[in-house]
């Protein structure tokens, strides 16, 4: 121990004698360390991180699948699986809702669940107060109680826990407080209210083919995730023979929790990960190259110790003990600056990586930046140490002068070999982050069907209780457009059940066309929105056949019904579909029963959950004939669509001050959202890019600018014999393209059977796309040329009487 502290202490008084290099190799790794551990902090917290629930392991989703693709169940096939599958110790379903809360200060909506008490049992999680739900309150007309969550309780009810048994007002009818939900709980992610989920007999004999339920169990302690998915997998095929008109080509499949939340972003996680840490790597070369750099200059040091007695196990351990220290401090910066680049992550996350909100710098992320710390002082810090120890020749090192002033030729090698390494990998990345900046661009300019430019959006949610019939509902929605469209500025405005990019749908299987029953050969499904009058012309959908819904299309005149063009080519393949009749199995709002009408207009297709989605076929219904309670209304206007936000929710208090308004945003930001995610992954590529061509460049620049430097007798003594200056500049030119191109061609070789793990991110895009890997070679031979020109310049330049005065 005796000894290793005075090799830190020797090392220490090393480093402080060289500060340039010191702060150079420290910020080189502190730039490395640091951008590896904030990527760390968001893979943990993603995807290493359990999930906070008891036995994690043993909580899984339960999915309909349409062919082999996860979808949510119908609530038939729900109550199926709950019965017939004996893999569950607990199961519940769920789909996500809001309800206005009044009476308790401000009217304001709430994000909520209806959810069946296995939900509850399935995650393990027992209530900070009170109770969750019980089988009884399972049943339509029994089902008028909320459990709240934690914020919730504590925001509008100051935590008082004389709040259990109290009644609240959500949507306008009384609901007695039954629980509260313990702190952090909020599954769904975002949910403050949880209210029983209860269907009608009625619900459960249409709805067979109306998938919008999700569901979440819990395995018995003897059972296996592939046990659970081979038994609902049985049950689904059960369910096909006997409901083959809704059935047949759905099945069943079972995935863990963890695996269902963050399944899709795993690969693009481990990508970023794998990149950053390129990026480190080329930061060890950076500072493996200035220790090689650094002991040329050690070298009488080095002889002499040896001379005097010092082994070369002794020597050789000195300097690894100074690159672990040197990597300690550029550790410790690292970690200051893994807290601000986690900062910078947490602001640009897209919101739809699930938990990466909760990325902190803890300790497990901080033992990473310390295993990182001491992994890469090892790394980068062996090789120059064998190096500078290799041969001690006291007499030899005193010499000056000649081509041993750059050190031995394996010193050399070694240094160009970790070059040619760094230009490499900053190949790799610079297609990485080419292939991502192309396929982003081609995600933009994707047309999504409307126009989102002068939108205003906004959400409205109408009170059961004083909304009571579907005349009232939607009276209130037909005046209060009208008020709107009367506002200064406003052109048209219109409503819908569900917004293009809001990431929601609602399919519904269609029962029967042009009065026939479908057969079991004509299984189709379409995602059903009800909208407004008004709503084609205020995003600008084309009308492309037919008419839009006008004011004459209210309850109790003829139905009527718009297809996108997806859904008239999918349901009449071989003819035009105007005038044509369909019908769909679902209860909407207030209307029980099918739903249906003739088909009066088409409209083009509209990119529904993301420029990526291909559109899929849709039914639009008029809202008077389909009313129901909550829409998303849209406004186009030719200014700034914020300054409609104050008079609209003016118009909405006169026209009743419990109907919350809520989820004012520009239309555009909505279509920002769908892509949100691809810019996260296409941001942090381009940085770590950025970051790997500098170094790339200054380790190229120092490499030759040490040549330079330690060959200057040589270059005089050539100028002096006859050799012309270009002549100099083409020899440094020449050497250090050399080692560039050897890398890039390494480098685009390796990026070729490396970028296919790009194409699951790929946007229309191959990930050998030449034109891409033509622009990374031009950038980096360009980068790599401008990195040598000072030093060949400064060579060209050299006085060869200066040089040989100093002989």
């Amino acid at each position: 121990m005796d000894t290793v502290y005075q090799e830190l202490r020797y090392a220490y008084r090393a480093l402080r004698r060289s500060p340039g290099f010191t702060l150079v190799a420290v910020l080189t790794l502190a730039l490395g360390t640091g951008a590896n551990t904030a990527i760390f902090s968001a893979v943990n917290a993603v995807l290493l991180r359990p999930l906070p629930y008891p036995e994690p392991d043993r909580v899984v989703r339960v999915f309909d699948t349409f062919d082999g693709r996860p979808a949510t169940l119908s609530p038939p096939n729900f109550y199926d699986y709950r019965e017939q599958a004996r893999s569950f110790e607990a199961i519940g379903a769920y789909y996500g809702t809001s309800y206005a809360l009044t009476g308790e200060g401000p009217a304001a909506q709430i994000q909520a669940a209806r959810a069946s008490a296995g939900v509850f049992e399935a995650l393990g999680i027992r209530p900070a107060l009170g109770r969750t739900f019980g089988p009884a309150e399972e049943v339509v007309g029994s089902d008028r109680v909320v459990v709240l969550g934690h914020g919730l309780w504590q925001r509008r009810f100051g935590g008082d826990p004389a709040v259990i048994g109290r009644a609240i007002r959500l949507d306008g009818e009384s609901y007695a407080v039954v629980g509260v939900m313990p702190p952090g709980f909020d599954y769904p992610r975002g949910t403050e209210l949880w209210l029983p989920l209860a269907f009608t007999a009625d619900d459960l004999a249409t709805q067979r083919g109306a998938h919008y339920l999700s569901a979440v169990a819990r395995l018995r302690p003897e059972a296996t995730v592939e046990q659970a998915r081979e038994e609902v997998a049985a049950v689904a095929r059960r369910l096909a023979v006997d409901h083959p008109d809704t059935n047949e080509r759905v099945g069943a499949t079972v995935v863990s929790l963890h695996e269902a939340m963050v399944g899709d972003v795993r690969p693009a996680l481990l990508i970023l990960l794998g990149a950053v840490g390129f990026v480190l790597l080329i930061a060890c070369a950076n500072v493996a190259n200035l220790l090689l750099a650094r002991a040329v200059g050690r070298a009488r040091e080095l002889a002499v110790r040896a001379a005097l007695g010092a082994g070369r196990r002794r020597l050789l351990r000195q300097l690894v003990v100074e690159s672990v220290a040197l990597a300690a401090v550029g550790g410790a910066c690292g970690a200051l600056f893994a807290v601000w680049g986690q900062a910078v992550l947490m602001r640009l996350q897209p919101g739809g990586i699930p938990r990466l909100a909760e990325a902190t710098v803890d300790g497990t992320v901080l033992g990473f930046a310390v295993v990182v710390s001491l992994g890469t002082g090892l790394l980068f810090g062996l090789l120059p140490a064998v190096h500078a120890t290799r041969r001690l020749d006291l007499s030899a090192a005193m010499k000056e002068g000649g081509r041993g002033g750059i050190g031995t030729r394996g010193g050399w090698r070694a240094r160009t070999a970790l070059i040619a390494s760094e230009v490499a990998l900053a190949v790799l990345l610079l297609v990485g982050a080419g292939l991502m900046i192309k396929s982003f661009a081609r995600l933009t300019d994707v047309d999504p069907g409307f126009d989102p430019e002068g939108v205003l959006t906004f959400d409205l949610s109408l009170p059961g209780a004083e909304y009571a019939t579907a005349e009232r509902s939607a009276a209130f929605y037909r005046t209060l457009l009208q008020r709107i469209e009367a506002l200064p500025g406003v052109e048209t405005a219109g409503g819908t059940m569900i917004l293009p990019m809001s990431g929601s749908d609602y399919s519904i299987s269609v029962e029967a066309l042009d009065g026939a029953e479908l057969g079991d050969d004509r299984d189709h499904s379409v995602q059903v929105r009800v909208v407004t009058p008004g709503y084609f012309r205020t995003l600008r959908i084309p009308l492309l056949r037919g008419r839009d819904f006008t004011e004459r299309d209210r309850a109790g005149a003829p139905k009527a019904v718009v297809l996108n063009e997806a859904a008239a080519k999918m349901l009449w393949p071989d003819g035009d579909a105007l005038g044509r009749t369909l019908e769909l199995g679902t209860t909407m709002g207030f209307r029980r029963g099918r739903i249906g009408g003739e088909v009066v207009g088409v409209v083009a297709d509209v990119k529904g959950r993301g420029p990526a989605e291909p559109a899929w076929p849709a039914a639009y219904f008029p809202h008077d004939q389909v009313p129901i309670r909550s829409l998303s209304l849209a406004v186009r206007t030719p200014g700034d669509p914020n300054r409609l936000i104050r008079p609209i929710r003016g118009l909405v208090a006169e026209l009743d001050p419990d109907v919350p308004m809520y989820g004012e945003q520009p239309m555009t930001r909505l279509v920002d959202r769908s892509v949100a995610e691809a810019r996260f992954y296409m941001t942090l590529l381009a940085v770590f890019a950025t970051v790997a061509l500098t170094l790339a460049a200054i380790g190229i620049y120092g490499v030759m600018a040490h040549l330079v430097r330690h060959r200057t007798r040589e270059i005089g003594i050539r100028i002096a014999l006859g050799a012309h200056r270009t002549d100099v500049l083409r020899m440094v030119f020449r050497q250090a393209m050399a080692v560039a191109l050897a890398g890039l061609a390494i480098g685009l070789a390796a990026a070729a059977a490396l970028s296919r793990t790009l194409s699951g991110l790929l946007f229309e895009l191959s990930p050998t796309d030449p034109p891409t890997y033509g622009a990374v070679a031009v950038v980096l031979a360009g980068v790599a040329a401008l990195a040598t020109f000072l030093p060949a310049r400064r060579a060209a330049s050299v006085d060869p009487v200066e040089a040989l005065r100093d002989e």
